[in-house]
């Protein structure tokens, strides 16, 4: 969380011109992030509800956050990425505990 907390706190404009693939990446980042951000509440509380629910409350609280500094946005869409995010990241780990690759790391 303080990971995605420090990068909403940088300005993007200058990174990428508006373009469309300054969106895809930027969109591709949100998932990324918010899909392992969702397996690691998943090892914290071992349950699928309480990690969706507290991932997409972070997700919805940086978008508030990001109203707040210059050259960013807020933006619903955006934690309805993060929401696919966090989806995606259950079923990579529900995918990788089938085939018992991640449980010979914890």
């Amino acid at each position: 969380m303080g990971v995605i907390f420090f990068f909403s706190t940088q300005q993007t404009a200058n990174i990428i011109p508006e373009t469309v693939p300054h969106f895809i990446f930027f969109k591709s980042l949100h998932l990324l992030e918010y899909a392992f951000l969702a397996i690691l509440l998943f090892y914290a509380f071992s349950r699928k509800k309480h990690t969706i629910i507290i991932a997409y409350l972070y997700a919805l609280s940086d978008e508030i956050h990001q109203t707040f500094i210059p050259g960013r946005s807020g933006r619903l869409r955006d934690t309805l990425i993060d929401l696919i995010g966090i989806f995606l990241g259950l079923i990579i780990l529900k995918q990788l505990r089938k085939i018992k690759f991640i449980n010979r790391f914890f």
